[in-house]
């Protein structure tokens, strides 16, 4: 679901519970546009305002998406509960976590992989050139003349 379908459904939705309709006859399409925005379903209680309180933090959503120019594509990686990420003086938690920022993180801090829940996919590589494959394999067969190892000096002093 792109942003403007979203915030589309989210006006047709908030029309709905304006005009004074029961939110509990439309709770599948508050759920699936909830699951689209936020990432998760909604909570499973016998609150009466919780599709209300769905549809404050859908608009919510969108509105931080529409101001940090961001998109609501959510990131494959996740990080184990409560762990809070802080990378270039910024801080990133599951709500703002990105599969790019997960990988610059974890390419500086490679042991901290146990933060993560679920690992970012690693990126795909661009395959070489093969006149740059053609190079390397020249500069490997190259040999240095009248190079040899240096020898160690016994600093020891030698007693009588």
């Amino acid at each position: 679901m792109t942003e403007q379908e979203a915030q589309a459904e989210l006006t047709i939705l908030r029309g709905l519970a304006s005009s004074g309709n029961d939110l509990a006859l439309v709770s599948e399409r508050i759920d699936r546009l909830y699951f689209a925005v936020c990432g998760r379903h909604l909570r499973r209680c016998r609150c009466k305002d919780k599709y209300r309180d769905a549809l404050l933090e859908i608009y919510s959503k969108l509105m931080y998406h529409k101001k940090t120019n961001t998109t609501m594509a959510n990131s494959k990686a996740k990080l184990v509960n409560g762990v809070v990420l802080q990378v270039g003086g910024r801080h990133y938690s599951n709500a703002n976590l990105t599969d790019e920022i997960a990988r610059q993180f974890l390419e500086t801090f490679p042991k901290r992989s146990d933060w993560f829940a679920v690992l970012p996919e690693p990126q795909e590589s661009v395959e070489d050139t093969p006149e740059i494959a053609e190079e390397t394999a020249q500069e490997d067969t190259k040999q240095v003349k009248g190079t040899t190892t240096p020898k160690k000096k016994n600093n020891a002093k030698k007693r009588k």
